[in-house]
């Protein structure tokens, strides 16, 4: 029966093979292997705890408690992590587990006192009718570890897991404990900030978005935790040249596994991902070239300010108006010109005349109204391509490495060590740095002294964007619109990182994925985001779509079969005037009639000379 509980535990884990740590003879290992095997479980058994070193993949462990345990001190610290399941089988939990690591997921099977661990006669074991319980060891890192009511196993029901939810619970609390974040110390300064380092890094006025967006994320997994905040100030980020100073950068700190979190969002890299993880994605941003453009001319450029859904649109309004005026003409000379009448409104130019009848005005009114707005998006559309193929300046890399533009860049790690200082296997890019015979030496620009530069025209500044905004508001509006980028690095996410396989990393990697489903993380973006100026003129002129002209077009064709309703309803009236007037004509004339002609009751007249 215990080779049964054995193997229903492992493949609820879904593993197929295991490790049992056990200092058997060669008869005992034969026996119990021979047990699993009719379980469907391999298993591996050996005396040596070395044979974990082995094993990358996730891997099942089985233990049976011991006087002494000294097999089991004699595990390494990074074998009790999460990607080892552990089941320990004894009566009493080892001391040693009070002092493993927290993401340790083991469990223990109590059997009965003198219960024969590897004999092949059935009739040893507990009678079959027995329950079996197995515990979920709990492992704090500062309160030890504890036990807890997980499952149960009898012959019938097989393997009952009873409390896992409750277990995962347990692992998400973690009871105050002190988690500490590494925070490069950037741009802060007693002198120019008025306020401690935790006040600056709150403070959403100030620059260095990237360190504050991943701070505060840092600080949202913790809470999420239960944990306590302990920050821990860097002077750099990525340096790790000088393995001494470890305390002065972020990155060593977290190499070290001095700190469990960085407050400095990173980028996913080929180096970075053996030694760093990646705890939650929590910044978008791009970096690259910044610079004025100058605008070319525009003698020989084609204007396309309308797609061919648009005009095709056009068409149908100005049908279905035409065909609404022609009907509703009350002569025959408005009839003739309801086309034309039709494209003068348009055009905004004098119509011939005024319709006299109420659909006829109802339908002018329409085409007038019409008229505004369809010359309205025609003339944005117009301004908005004068303004998007007037404005010259490279392009690409290669193109800005041809222009007159001079090359500078913020000082940054990732600048310095992935883009200036060492061979990149980007084409454009080392082009660019032949042609402008970078050198490091002079290449980099305090941001303040770049955006002058930028200003005058002369200077394509590689900074991050973000960084930028902030410094636009000097900028004037004719300066706006002629700021041009160009992408050295693509939009990546960047991440909030932990030191690599930390025994804390799965448990804050699924809270950071909380954060982002609940919306906390799309909250803390959009408050720290700094958005850039637009350009006013560019704000006139916005493009025209389909989507634009749709109302336009149900309005004027519903405008115009109202017109067909309102020319019914004046044909009734109409009509039920001249009925009514015909009918008091009759009324008049019985009434009173035409007297006949008498001649004899008129006297006679004597025409005198």
């Amino acid at each position: 029966m215990l080779a049964a509980v054995i193997a229903d535990f492992f493949k609820y884990k879904l593993l197929r093979s295991i490790i049992v740590l056990a200092c058997w003879s060669q008869i005992d290992r034969v026996k119990f292997l021979r047990q699993l095997s009719k379980q469907g479980l391999s298993a591996t058994i050996s005396c040596n705890p070395d044979i974990l070193e082995s094993i990358h993949l996730l891997q099942g462990v089985l233990y049976f408690t011991e006087e002494n345990n000294l097999l089991l001190d004699r595990v390494k610290p990074e074998h009790f992590s999460h990607n080892y399941k552990w089941m320990v089988v004894g009566d009493e939990m080892p001391n040693t587990l009070h002092h493993v690591r927290y993401d340790v997921d083991v469990v223990l099977l109590k059997t009965q006192p003198m219960t024969p661990k590897y004999t092949e006669d059935d009739t040893d074991y507990p009678t079959f009718n027995e329950t079996l319980y197995i515990e979920d060891i709990m492992v704090h890192p500062r309160d030890g570890a504890s036990e807890h009511a997980w499952a149960y196993w009898t012959k019938y029901s097989g393997l009952k897991v009873t409390h896992d939810r409750e277990r995962t619970l347990r692992r998400r609390n973690f009871r105050n404990y002190p988690v500490r974040i590494a925070a490069p110390i950037s741009n802060y300064s007693p002198k120019t900030y008025k306020g401690s380092f935790i006040d600056y890094m709150a403070d959403t006025t100030m620059h260095d978005a990237g360190i504050r967006c991943g701070y505060t994320a840092s600080e949202l997994i913790i809470e999420a935790l239960n944990a306590t905040k302990v920050v821990q100030v860097t002077t750099t980020w990525l340096q790790k040249t000088n393995v001494s100073e470890a305390h002065t950068s972020m990155f060593m700190l977290l190499l070290t596994a001095q700190t469990e979190l960085a407050a400095g969002a990173l980028r996913p890299t080929y180096e970075r991902i053996s030694i760093l993880d990646y705890i939650t994605p929590i910044w978008l941003f791009s970096v690259g070239f910044t610079y004025l453009a100058e605008r070319d001319s525009s003698s020989n450029m084609y204007i396309q300010p309308f797609d061919s859904s648009v005009w095709w649109s056009c068409l149908v309004i100005g049908f279905t108006l035409a065909l609404a005026q022609r009907i509703t003409a009350s002569n025959s000379e408005e009839k003739a010109e309801a086309f034309m009448s039709v494209l003068a409104t348009w055009l905004q130019q004098d119509a011939n005349a005024v319709p006299t009848g109420i659909a006829g005005r109802w339908t002018f009114s329409v085409m007038s109204i019409c008229s505004m707005l369809v010359h309205a998006y025609y003339t944005s559309a117009i301004v908005s391509a004068l303004m998007s193929s007037g404005r010259g300046g490279p392009n690409t890399l290669k193109e800005l490495g041809d222009s007159n533009y001079e090359i500078k860049s913020e000082y940054q790690d990732f600048m310095n060590s992935h883009f200036f200082n060492v061979t990149t296997k980007w084409y454009d890019m080392e082009y660019l740095k032949k042609k402008k015979s970078i050198k490091p030496s002079n290449v980099y620009l305090d941001i303040e002294h770049g955006v002058e530069k930028i200003k005058r025209g002369t200077l394509a500044y590689h900074a991050e964007y973000h960084q930028l905004y902030s410094h636009y508001k000097t900028f004037s509006d004719v300066e706006l619109c002629k700021i041009k980028k160009i992408d050295t690095i693509p939009e990546k996410m960047s991440w909030v990182t932990a030191p690599h396989r930390g025994q804390f990393t799965d448990v804050m990697r699924s809270t950071g994925m909380w954060i982002h489903e609940i919306g906390l993380a799309r909250r803390l973006i959009l408050r720290t985001s700094v958005q850039p100026p637009r350009c006013r003129a560019a704000m006139l002129a916005e493009r025209v779509t389909f989507t634009d002209i749709v109302p336009l077009l149900g309005v004027s064709i519903s405008a115009g079969f109202l017109s067909m309703i309102l020319l019914v309803l004046e044909i009734f009236c109409a009509k039920w005037k001249r009925s009514n007037k015909k009918n008091k004509g009759l009324r008049s004339h019985s009434s009173s009639p035409v007297p006949e002609d008498n001649m004899e009751e008129f006297p006679s007249i004597t025409y005198t000379n």
